[in-house]
């Protein structure tokens, strides 16, 4: 398949005006620059750019989008056409060239990582909180014994320190978040960013750590407009996921399907440790989505999408079935449904001079109820959400304004009983309302900043203010340091956050007799990249270092036995990582990657600061990828070592509950992937945890589930051993 991408500009006085696109797609953030000067560029969010005449003729004109160059003799008297050529078809099957499958974004004044699809599907995997498997930068550790919850936990910090977006939109927010990732399938997915540190105002004004913005499939650029996936792992999973495009007049309708099921449940299957209770939670899940695109020959484009979700699943004793059983003391079980209704609307016009303007907006309905033996809670939350945003040029490219407003509304309706006794329920409305500027300086392809600010107004806590910075330098062709900073902010929520401690009979404390307190946060960073040529292979390097103070954090004490506390603490907590990669690739052959992070997380625990529990200090994982030239094989290897973590005490309880050591063992996991495509096929056989190596004892007191020593939220490593998958993708 040919894919080709137009530079189309014209002359006009001493500046060439044009647009870079790909097909009827403008592209933007890409810089364009003229060979041996700092005469340089960055295209709008439509594609459009203006750039100065270099200072003699003939000159050499180039872009970041891909390596080719355009030789231009003099000044050109008509439109220029720049085609690039990437990909060629073989009679038997689809050959793309395609950028690394983990790239940086050299241009980026923020630190971006970005992954293709050819990434995400390295590692077995049917959603989005499995796709990051093979890199230490972000963790998604299983958080309960019982739920099975996935959460992303980027460079260290807490799930709710790194907000996932889809398409500009919010995911991740409000009650949704713990499940936002683990209810997000892979096959919709086709690509993802991550920045790392402090994060565009633009996005919001929280994300001390970063944030991970996700793309759909396009609903405009598919080579095959149909795909269904099968997927089927040997502990009792079976999932259907498919796509589909049909191209009606001037639209494009795009479907969406993902249908999972556990049919069976045994111990053989979901019981590896002989411990009476299921490892992982059986479930029955369906999930959809339908969007509809149109856009003009002038840039202008309108984008709806209506999303629907419905979820059960269910976990504890090997025996538990239904509700009933846990109120005659049968056996004990957890059971969670959850219903999500969302309607979203993207409107895009391309205004004269490079101006542009977007609006989106987003409305959803979640429903909630989980019951965890004697424990409950509900939820239920309508959403809401709007933002404009502005785009000019001032003069030209090389400096950009952007700026707008955004508003949400949101209810909260939760409630929480306990098996001791403890009953709460909150009714809070939340409005918030504020305007953000931002500003972009690229005087050359070298040298950039951002300066970026907005002010939101909280129904409840008032005005917040957030300034940010970005820095980028690109000392070198294949170098560049990159330098962050800034404040946010947010309202935690605090039930949906401590949800794997509701697996437990510990007793609860709330210290909310209103509205969690506010937690701010300054956090700044570094980012380094390097690469260096080795022959015809690459070798990259890159360093990462990312420090913030929290104030009023929201956090968890269990450091006794018996009890959990949530509250906001006085003191601030103190988060910062480490983080460096390691690549060394043969383009389209070979691929190894080895990442390591290490963390620091003290949290004001007990009068004193205590290293955060349940959390490794270092992480390493190695990745090692290699494809045949044909395409048709692809290997990929991975292995992920887990240092000690902390674990809190358990002394106050009687023997044998009591023996917990201070922390636990490093261990590793090895994963195998093998890939097979011909023609439209792709076939994909996994074996996870090859090593079978079990968290001993992941819920204490099991044979106990309904006294006070009973806890299956002390999770610290993977509570099933040796897994087998398989997964056959057809698109036609």
């Amino acid at each position: 398949m040919r894919r080709v991408s137009l530079l189309v500009g014209q002359v006009w006085a001493q500046v060439v005006i044009g647009h870079l696109q790909e097909g009827e797609r403008g592209l933007p953030g890409i810089t364009v620059w003229w060979e041996g000067t700092s005469i340089g560029t960055v295209t709008d969010t439509s594609g459009y750019f203006r750039i100065g005449f270099p200072p003699r003729w003939p000159a050499l004109l180039r872009n970041s989008y891909g390596p080719d160059s355009l030789w231009l003799p003099g000044p050109p008297t008509d439109t220029l056409h720049w085609s690039l050529t990437q990909g060629v078809t073989l009679p038997t099957q689809q050959i793309e060239g395609q950028a690394p499958g983990i790239g940086l974004s050299p241009q980026s004044p923020i630190a971006l990582q970005t992954w293709n699809r050819q990434a995400l599907t390295a590692a077995p995997c049917c959603n989005l909180s499995e796709a990051f498997e093979g890199t230490a930068l972000v963790d998604a550790a299983i958080s309960d014994g019982a739920l099975g919850l996935r959460q992303l936990r980027l460079l260290g910090f807490e799930p709710a320190h790194s907000p996932l977006l889809y398409e500009n939109k919010p995911l991740s927010a409000g009650l949704y978040r713990p499940w936002a990732a683990q209810f997000l399938p892979a096959l919709w997915v086709q690509s993802l960013s991550v920045a790392k540190g402090i994060g565009s105002v633009l996005s919001g004004y929280d994300g001390p750590a970063g944030q991970i913005q996700v793309q759909y499939l396009p609903a405009d650029a598919a080579p095959y407009p149909h795909t269904v996936e099968l997927f089927a792992r040997s502990t009792g999973e079976f999932l259907f996921s498919s796509r589909h495009q049909i191209e009606k007049n001037a639209w494009t309708l795009l479907g969406l399907t993902h249908l999972g099921w556990t049919p069976f449940q045994s111990a053989f299957l979901q019981d590896h440790n002989g411990d009476g209770f299921l490892d992982i939670p059986l479930y029955r899940h369906g999930h959809g989505l339908i969007k509809a695109l149109r856009r003009d020959s002038s840039g202008d484009m309108v984008e709806i999408d209506a999303e629907g979700l419905v979820d059960s699943r269910w976990g504890g004793q090997v025996n538990f079935k239904t509700a009933d059983q846990i109120a005659r003391l049968e056996a004990w079980g957890t059971r969670t449904d959850t219903r999500m209704a969302q309607l979203s609307l993207r409107r895009g016009w391309v205004l004269p001079k490079g101006q542009g303007l977007s609006l989106l907006a987003q409305v959803r309905y979640l429903d909630e109820a989980l019951q965890a033996g004697f424990n409950r809670y509900a939820a239920q939350q309508p959403w809401a959400w709007i933002q404009l945003i502005y785009r000019r040029p001032i003069r030209d490219t090389r400096l950009i304004w952007q700026g707008g407003i955004t508003a949400r509304a949101a209810y909260y309706a939760e409630s929480l009983s306990t098996w001791q006794g403890y009953d709460t329920v909150w009714r809070r409305p939340e409005g918030i309302g504020g305007a953000f500027t931002e500003l972009t300086w690229t005087p050359s392809p070298r040298l950039s900043a951002v300066v970026g600010g907005r002010i939101d107004w909280h129904s409840y806590w008032g005005w917040q203010a957030v300034p940010r910075l970005h820095l980028r330098w690109q000392y070198a062709t294949a170098g560049a340091i990159r330098l962050s900073g800034g404040r946010s902010w947010r309202v935690p929520d605090p039930l949906a956050e401590s949800f794997p401690f509701l697996l437990s009979n510990r007793q609860w404390t709330l210290s909310f007799p209103g509205w969690p307190a506010v937690e701010k946060a300054w956090s700044y960073g570094f980012f380094w990249q390097q690469s260096f040529p080795v022959g015809r292979h690459l070798l990259r390097l890159a360093v990462d270092g990312v420090r913030a103070h929290l104030q009023n954090p929201l956090l968890w004490d269990i450091e006794r036995s018996w009890a959990i506390k949530v509250f906001s603490a006085q003191q601030a907590a103190l988060y910062q990582t480490l983080y460096a990669e390691v690549t060394y690739e043969i383009p389209d052959q070979l691929r190894f990657q080895l990442s390591y992070k290490h963390q620091e997380v003290w949290w004001p625990l007990a009068g004193s600061y205590r290293f955060r529990p349940l959390l490794p200090k270092d992480r390493w994982v190695a990745w090692l990828s290699w494809m045949t030239l044909s395409r048709r094989w692809q290997v990929d290897g991975i292995l992920s070592w887990i240092g000690p973590q902390r674990l809190p005490s358990t002394a106050e309880k009687p023997y044998p509950y009591n023996s917990l050591p201070p922390k636990t063992p490093p261990y590793a996991i090895l994963t195998l992937q093998v890939t097979h495509r011909i023609d439209q096929w792709e076939i994909q056989a996994a074996v996870e945890n090859l090593n079978n190596f079990r968290q001993a004892r992941p819920v204490l007191a099991p044979e106990a589930p309904f006294s006070p020593y009973f806890d299956a939220s002390l999770i610290w490593g993977p509570i099933m051993g040796r897994m087998a998958s398989l997964t056959v993708r057809y698109s036609w």
